[in-house]
């Protein structure tokens, strides 16, 4: 008989941790959802269980520790009382006692824990309505020692915060396994992991390079202002003054065809607005964005260590880093900054970032020094603007330039080749 009020008791106690466990994993927002309901529900329905839990839980989960100190204190008495019915001694009976406790609880603890985890809401559901009056049993020991239990079980609050720190490993398992089940598409499954990334992305990686920023010459006459932003389409023009080093402001080609229409006499220097928003190429754009936001402005100018310019970034470039990349009516069919050629071979923007042309490759191309472009890199490589024609061969990918300039290489064609066997130390 003693032997069974003591596993009675052990599990009573393995119930409550089982319960407290189910609790405190409940996510804060689905809990929010229990509470209130989610719109569904008929008026007049019982009140949900988890309403006292989300108006209290510490004194919810302080209760339930005293309830499980007692139930393994009367297990461990059950199980000595068990022990002296067979004539062994009372030092035995105690070790015997507090060992069998341990065992038994922590065997029952477990498994119930398990079945817990796995039916988060009914079990909880189920253990505030059962608990509630074994909780009034023990609330005149339980309330003195509210603060003591505090300390000691984990809190909802603390258990959410480590959640938080590992948010971001959570939902990428979430998303590989909705694509690999096909619950989630691709395209989502894409910006949601664009999104998680979004606050390591600096300005350097997502800016328009200088060689290919639009920018108008301060003193440039308006009519060969407005056959530019006519031919070129763009809404802003950063406005300089004999070197783009020197910005002066940005030109909005709203307020140029408002001076067209009206048949007004202006020059460029009237029509720039200022001021112009300066970044650094290692600054996050998330942090730019906010700036962007706060000072109601769509572009930045890109800095480079010397208080050089040496791009420029657009809200639009920020934006197409989350959902991709963004074409509207005054975009023209431009060509890919990667195309297929056949036979494994690509044509590449020479100015497209290294890291775009790995991840088509899938392998590393090794760079040393300062260089982001794979027109930059063949340079480094020839140590010259190469003529078209030459190549130079990296880790067996062969970059042929098919187009080029005295300045800067334009085009080059990409040939795999087989990826270098690992060596063997």
């Amino acid at each position: 008989m003693w032997l069974s009020l003591a596993v009675g008791t052990a599990a009573v106690g393995s119930f409550f941790a089982a319960a407290d466990r189910a609790l405190v994993l409940l996510p804060e927002a689905r809990l929010q959802v229990l509470v209130e309901g989610d719109g569904t529900e008929e008026r007049g329905q019982a009140e949900s269980p988890f309403l006292r839990f989300a108006a209290d839980p510490q004194r919810i989960l302080g209760r339930w520790l005293v309830c499980r100190v007692v139930a393994i204190s009367v297990a461990s008495v059950f199980l000595a009382r068990a022990a002296d019915a067979f004539g062994l001694s009372l030092a035995a009976s105690l070790v015997l006692a507090v060992l069998g406790t341990i065992v038994t609880y922590g065997l029952l603890a477990e498994i119930l824990i398990a079945y817990a985890c796995r039916r988060v809401e009914s079990f909880g559901a189920t253990a505030l309505a059962l608990l509630r009056p074994i909780e009034w049993l023990v609330m005149p020991v339980a309330e003195p020692l509210a603060y003591v239990g505090k300390l000691i079980s984990r809190n909802v609050t603390e258990v959410r915060a480590v959640d938080a720190r590992t948010t971001r490993t959570e939902v990428e398992l979430i998303v590989e396994k909705g694509q690999r089940t096909g619950t989630l598409a691709n395209e989502p499954a894409e910006m949601i992991r664009n999104v998680l990334e979004f606050k390591d992305i600096t300005a350097r990686e997502v800016m328009v390079p200088r060689p290919r920023i639009s920018a108008i010459e301060i003193t440039t006459p308006i009519r060969e202002v407005l056959a530019l932003v006519t031919s070129e389409g763009h809404s802003r023009y950063p406005v300089y003054r004999e070197s783009l080093d020197n910005l002066v402001g940005l030109l909005y080609a709203k307020d140029l065809f408002a001076v067209v229409r009206d048949n007004k006499e202006a020059k460029l220097e009237e029509l720039a607005r200022s001021p112009v928003l300066f970044v650094v190429e290692s600054q996050p754009i998330l942090s730019i964005l906010r700036e962007m936001r706060a000072k109601r402005l769509h572009m930045a100018v890109v800095a480079d260590e010397f208080g050089g310019t040496s791009g420029v970034v657009t809200l639009e470039d920020i934006i197409e880093e989350i959902v991709g990349d963004i074409r509207d009516e005054y975009d023209t069919d431009a060509e890919a900054p990667i195309q297929e050629l056949g036979e494994g071979r690509l044509l590449a923007d020479a100015a497209l970032p290294i890291s775009d042309l790995e991840h088509k490759l899938g392998r590393d191309l090794p760079t040393t020094g300062d260089v982001d472009s794979i027109g930059g890199l063949i340079v480094q490589r020839s140590g010259r603007v190469p003529e078209v024609g030459a190549s130079v061969t990296i880790e067996g990918v062969k970059l042929i330039v098919r187009d080029a300039d005295e300045r800067r290489v334009v085009k080059v064609e990409v040939i795999p080749g087989r990826s270098p066997a690992p060596s063997v130390p």
